[in-house]
């Protein structure tokens, strides 16, 4: 199996889609929740969701690049 089959089979579990979707639901909590002045609090909230997101991102990427690659046009 190579990376990019191993990449949709983790965006396709169950698992892996339930931790993801819970862990951005807790840092959106996090942020919409903190109180008004725990700018601070926010912050590391913030950071946390967008390295979450990113990570997701990157996972999303490895599988598409075997359709990317498909499409390429070819010159040699």
């Amino acid at each position: 199996m190579n990376k990019a089959e191993r990449a949709q089979t983790y965006l396709r579990d169950e698992f892996f889609i339930e931790l993801f979707e819970a862990q951005v639901e807790l840092y959106k909590n996090m942020i919409f929740s903190s109180h008004e002045d725990d700018v601070e609090g926010r912050e590391r909230a913030l950071v946390k969701l967008r390295a979450i997101e990113e990570f997701h991102a990157s996972i999303q990427s490895i599988a598409d690049q075997s359709e990317i690659d498909k499409k390429r046009i070819r010159f040699f």
